[in-house]
């Protein structure tokens, strides 16, 4: 089965700092590929790459076999490929509609539509649908700030459906959640599996990496050391506990 995503060859400096250097990465459809790494590894970098927000000094990244370069941020939404940050991208005093279809509102039909009104209540129906589909007991009227960080992270997992991504990229999605709220959302990254939907899972807890990860990308020092299935690594693998 080809991968969804490929990245071959990806290198990256900063002044005074490699801090990637030819490392490969691929994701399949439908499984969470885990990526781990101490601090300064090359993991957000390579993420950031990833979505638009770097740009690679070198190497190649392909997409459903195509090969694409990446421009920016909105890009790499276009193209399927979302980011949920560990500081949620969310305006506290937007709906969560308003926030799920940020930047690209609805606008009514006729001539309102054409003087820049917005459907809310499309909006508002589109976001519910979302929503209920992720399993999300949030009403899409409600103001963000309102909100738990778990149910913000699920907006913004909305966000990312909105978009119909392909590739959800998640950097340290528990950092900020009870133990119930982990719980909960990995119930969410199983469904997005079901659905063909790529989990790319960043994170330094380990025993999150092998309860929720199928596989798991080791960087150390800027460069692959390899990949791994979850069933070949043990929590103290030296691999894993110094990369």
């Amino acid at each position: 089965m080809e991968p969804i995503l490929r990245m071959e060859g990806i290198s990256k400096a900063f002044p005074g700092v490699q801090a990637l250097d030819r490392v490969d990465f691929e994701a399949y459809a439908g499984e969470v590929m885990a990526l781990v790494g101490e601090n300064g590894a090359g993991k957000s970098t390579l993420m950031k790459i990833l979505s638009g927000a770097y740009q690679k000094d070198a190497g190649r990244i392909y997409l459903e076999g195509k090969r694409v370069e990446i421009q920016d941020p909105y890009h790499a939404q276009l193209l399927g490929i979302s980011t949920i940050y560990q500081e949620l991208n969310v305006t506290f005093n937007q709906t969560v509609a308003q926030n799920i279809f940020l930047g690209r509102e609805l606008k009514r039909k006729g001539i309102l539509g054409s003087l820049g009104f917005v459907d809310r209540k499309e909006m508002e129906r589109r976001a519910g649908e979302i929503l209920k589909m992720l399993g999300a007991n949030i009403a899409p009227n409600e103001f963000v700030k309102n909100l738990s960080v778990a149910q913000k992270q699920l907006v913004e997992i909305a966000k990312a459906l909105s978009f119909k991504a392909k590739i959800i990229i998640m950097d340290e999605p528990t950092s900020a959640l009870g133990s119930e709220e982990v719980e909960k959302l990995f119930e969410v990254i199983k469904q997005l599996k079901d659905q063909g939907i790529a989990i790319i899972f960043i994170s330094h807890r380990l025993e999150e990496v092998f309860k929720i990860a199928d596989r798991i990308t080791i960087l150390r020092d800027g460069k692959l050391v390899g990949y791994m299935k979850k069933e070949e690594a043990t929590i103290d693998k030296s691999d894993l506990s110094n990369g």
